[in-house]
């Protein structure tokens, strides 16, 4: 029988970078608008993809329960200046994009603090934002970028391409930060200066869809006078200098981070003064301290705290996004016994994925069939993951043990189950390991956070939980399946190489248009479902609590005044946002 221990809903160590989703991570926005993206030899100024019109759980200007979410022009008495308290789901290690895998926290902060060269639209599209255009070679081998004029950093330093390159060359230099974003990049010259404001990026591949990198954390710029006194003083990895709305005043790590308006900033400014950001990783506690008046706005992902959150009905704002991330069990598929596809069949076939999600989110969340939401343009209809099928199971478990003997004990196979301990969910433990049993003899393995993100980079696991994906566009997704990206450390987490996926990725890559993207991605969605590398068993909700003073969430657009969307995977953004009298 299988241990009744804890188990985690793990934010991973990537996207829970975006999320660099922000995929990114944190999740794709959508929409029906054609895109405006590059032509072969035409120059591009934004990119993007077109689909079908879906609301994030809310719409743009709309809560979840069907009530306004008032917008700038419709608020009486706007104040101007003041101060917003937000409780945030996690804490990072530090505030540096360069070295440090940024979570949906970080992003928030660093989204301020920075900004990126790019933004993604609420139909999915990319815009410059720090950027002025995007010219791509006929064969989008190269991407020539230049800035706009007179930004400058909070520290006077002025933002141009000489302080891009610093910055990307240090992101690639990590070794760990780099491990999902160096295969996009050309290894030998990834970046040159043209002049001043100008650069070329070179791809490892031609790639039409290049720019949507750079609206993740690879994508926040700071100072090169900030990044070269912390190479003499790591300390300041906490007090990151960007040319972004916000900068820091201060911050004590795991208690307090202040925000204050950036007076240099290059676009318009911040309406509130100033935000103070604390990290409350237990998510019931988040939703007390907003229905408590401890703080203006928090996001969480917990079940009890979305349920508190909707009984509250007209007395807050409330905002849901299922589009993001997708909570999985990563079969590693590198070593034995899931090297073999008869077991990771074995075991989707095993899994009571529907009363798994009924239990584990109600009704706060969306069942998964494959990585893309139905809230998302990417989503492919019919697609159905084989689970909730024990009867598939037995056969070929027998024929997996007849086969390879010594990875069986009495008929069934021996696994190992790894899980985060930052959560206490000895039910769904139970939940998993009673259909399991007549297949597996499990053995659990609950470690700390770090470390299990650490062996499941490295692949030292059997199956383990894991949260990822939800990327502003799937292209980002796209480095955390490829072949590329296995090797010691390992960002396909899976460890499942497909050179027939891979092969389908580089095709995606050679167009922006929407509807031959999409046919491809489609049938990228069929070979993950038909490699049985993990078991996906629900889309993330991120939902948005605010104190009704709090205005403008879902009024933050691009530089030229399209609609960005409320929040991506609980990140939001903060200059547009206001407190009223």
């Amino acid at each position: 029988m299988f241990e009744s221990r804890r188990v985690v809903r793990l934010l991973t160590l990537f996207t829970a970078l975006a999320l660099f989703a922000t995929a990114c991570g944190g999740g794709s926005t959508d929409g029906d608008a054609a895109g405006s993206g590059a032509t072969e030899g035409a120059e591009a100024s934004e990119g993007g993809a077109e689909g079908s019109d879906t609301e994030a759980t809310a719409g743009a200007d709309e809560t979840a329960d069907g009530s306004d979410v008032a917008s700038a022009d419709e608020v009486e008495a706007i104040q101007q200046g003041g101060t917003i308290r937000m409780a945030l789901q996690t804490e990072a290690g530090s505030l540096n994009p360069t070295n440090t895998p940024f979570n949906r926290a970080p992003i928030l902060l660093g989204t301020a603090i920075f900004d990126t060269l790019v933004v993604v639209d609420a139909d999915g599209n990319w815009h410059n934002n720090l950027t002025e255009s995007w010219t791509p070679s006929d064969d989008f081998s190269s991407w020539d970028v230049t800035l706009r004029e007179g930004i400058l950093f909070s520290d006077g330093t002025p933002l141009n391409a000489d302080a891009v390159i610093r910055n990307l060359e240090a992101f690639l230099g990590d070794p760990l930060v780099s491990l999902v974003f160096r295969p996009a990049f050309d290894p030998d010259t990834p970046i040159e200066r043209i002049d001043e404001l100008s650069f070329r990026l070179r791809g490892s591949s031609p790639n039409a869809n290049l720019p949507f990198f750079f609206a993740e954390q690879v994508g926040m710029v700071g100072s090169p006078a900030w990044l070269d006194a912390r190479d003499a003083d790591p300390s300041l990895d906490q007090l990151p200098v960007g040319a972004g709305p916000y900068m820091i005043e201060s911050r004590t790590q795991d208690q307090q981070t202040v925000l204050v308006r950036n007076p240099s900033y290059w676009g318009e400014p911040g309406i509130v003064d100033r935000f103070e950001f604390f990290p409350v990783p237990q998510g019931s506690a988040r939703t007390d301290q907003l229905l408590s008046g401890d703080v203006e706005i928090t996001h969480t992902t917990d079940t009890a705290g979305v349920l508190s959150l909707r009984d509250e009905g007209d007395s807050i704002t409330r905002i849901e996004d299922n589009s993001g991330e997708e909570f999985t069990f990563l079969l590693n598929a590198g070593v034995a016994p899931f090297d073999d596809i008869r077991v990771r069949e074995a075991a989707t076939a095993a899994f009571p994925k529907a009363s798994y999600v009924d239990f584990l989110v109600g009704e706060t969340g969306l069942e998964a069939e494959t990585l893309w939401s139905v809230e998302t343009p990417w989503h492919v209809p019919g697609i159905e993951q084989p689970d909730d099928r024990p009867e598939i199971a037995g056969p070929l478990i027998e024929a997996y043990c007849a086969d390879v003997p010594e990875q069986c004990t009495d008929g069934r196979v021996d696994i190992e189950f790894q899980h985060d301990i930052s959560q206490a969910l000895d039910e769904i433990a139970a939940f998993v390991g009673d259909p399991w049993s007549e297949f597996f003899n499990i053995t659990l393995d609950v470690v700390p956070n770090d470390q299990h993100i650490q062996q499941v980079t490295l692949g030292l696991y059997d199956v383990a939980t894991w949260r990822y994906h939800g990327f502003s566009d799937p292209e980002v997704d796209s480095t955390f399946l490829s072949c590329s990206t296995i090797g010691a450390l390992s960002v396909n987490f899976a460890r499942n190489c497909n050179e027939e996926r891979d092969a389908l990725f580089a095709q995606q890559r050679l167009t922006t248009d929407f509807d031959e993207r999409y046919a491809i991605w489609e049938q990228i969605q069929e070979n993950l479902r038909d490699s049985f590398q993990y078991i996906v068993i629900n889309h993330t909700n991120w939902v948005i609590g605010a104190d009704p003073a709090v205005g403008g969430i879902c009024d933050a657009t691009t530089p030229e005044g399209v609609e960005l969307p409320c929040q991506n995977g609980g990140v939001i953004r903060l200059p547009q946002l206001f407190l009223t009298n």
